[in-house]
């Protein structure tokens, strides 16, 4: 086998090992009176290794994506004056975990 060859296998195997076990998870942070996004929430995995460590921001409209591997299985999703929202991963078959409603004081659950 020639050098050349050789790295080219490891190459490959650097790129499998990087985007592999990941999968690519979305979705939308929303005030739960209004209806409207929240800018700025943050996204936080725990797992055995990275306990609370912020992975992502919502953007203007609230529109968040993060790469989750197999080891993270709980996100957290944080704002002042909001109740933090965990979704536990392992749970969940879609990619899309749609709108994502924050409670505080005053809201009803709209579930």
């Amino acid at each position: 086998m020639s050098l050349k060859n050789f790295n080219i296998l490891i190459f490959i195997f650097l790129i499998s090992l990087v985007t592999y076990p990941s999968e690519l998870l979305s979705g939308k942070v929303i005030d739960c009176k209004t209806s409207l996004p929240l800018m700025g929430a943050e996204i936080l995995i725990n797992n055995q290794e990275n306990i609370n460590t912020r992975v992502a921001i919502s953007d203007f409209d609230g529109f968040f994506e993060i790469k989750v591997s197999d080891e993270i299985k709980e996100i957290i999703i944080k704002y002042p004056k909001y109740k933090d929202f965990k979704i536990n991963i392992e749970e969940e078959e879609e990619d899309d975990l749609g709108e994502i409603v924050l409670l505080k004081r005053g809201c009803k659950k709209r579930f």
